[in-house]
């Protein structure tokens, strides 16, 4: 007998607020892994790399050379993929202007960076090809592990942003993922 994925809903607000959480401290001098990776594709060409990325709430900030690879595949195709930790996030990316002719993005440095922000802001003014680029989230997973003392089950955590729905998925006992929609919005 071939058991299903489970698919269960939970609470938005609760699984917001932990992804909130959990980054944070994304980009902040006191966090050792500020990087994520960021996967980014053009005409069936995928590439991935690390990143320096800054939270402002599920949003996520980075700055790269408008030349680059990366930001070519963001302006022909904005879907990008990000891992953050254990955290996978799927969302829409987009070229922003330079980063000190935005002004949140510069608060946002300011905030997260205090004892680089000088440095940043001189590094940039030398450089007119250095750009904002924004990643808006529309889903966020996480893989947890069972904690039965913490009320935690297993599976996988979805937060489907534009949805404003939330799911965990039962993977123990299934090898067939169509019934979890969830897992693949």
């Amino acid at each position: 007998m071939e058991r299903r994925m489970s698919q269960v809903e939970i609470s938005y607000e609760e699984l917001e607020q932990e992804f909130l959480k959990a980054l944070a401290d994304l980009g902040s001098e006191d966090l050792g892994s500020e990087r994520g990776v960021v996967a980014t594709s053009q005409d069936d060409h995928v590439t991935a790399r690390r990143m320096r990325l800054l939270s402002d709430g599920l949003n996520l900030y980075g700055w790269t050379n408008r030349c680059s690879r990366k930001s070519e595949q963001i302006m022909a195709n904005p879907k990008v993929s990000v891992v953050v930790a254990y955290i996978q996030i799927d969302g829409v990316a987009s070229v922003k202007g330079h980063p000190t002719d935005e002004a949140e993005f510069l608060e946002l440095i300011r905030n997260k960076l205090p004892h680089r922000y000088e440095n940043l802001v001189k590094s940039w003014s030398m450089n007119s090809n250095t750009v904002v680029i924004e990643i808006m989230p529309k889903r966020i997973g996480l893989w947890k592990y069972a904690d039965p003392d913490a009320g935690i089950e297993e599976g996988i955590y979805v937060l489907n942003v534009a949805k404003e729905e939330a799911h965990r998925i039962d993977f123990r006992w299934q090898s067939d993922t169509s019934s979890a929609t969830a897992y693949w919005e």
